[in-house]
């Protein structure tokens, strides 16, 4: 089963604060990046709705597009962020964890 998380394109505008759509096939190719570096990492699913991976991705979107000039802080970030989901039972998909 391949990695999946429910964002809309909207959703990645808002979390770069863009408004046009010129960046849409950008964006949908940079989310694909980013759930294949997450598989990489040993995260196997994504809960729906999850907050943590939306944040994610946020992160990773903000690092690819170099966001406010910042994207070596965006990049630690997200590093970080990617480490803890590959440590947590929830992402690895082996044990069920109640929320």
């Amino acid at each position: 089963m391949a990695l999946t998380i429910e964002v809309t394109a909207q959703e990645m505008r808002e979390m770069l604060r863009i408004k046009h759509k010129q960046l849409d096939t950008e964006l949908q190719d940079l989310k694909e990046a980013f759930l294949i570096d997450l598989n990489l990492s040993g995260v196997n699913q994504i809960p729906a709705g999850d907050k943590m991976a939306k944040s994610a991705l946020r992160l990773y979107l903000r690092w690819q597009e170099n966001y406010n000039g910042e994207a070596d802080r965006y990049a630690e970030a997200y590093k970080g962020v990617k480490i803890a989901m590959s440590l947590a039972e929830e992402y690895k998909g082996g044990a069920d964890v109640e929320k």
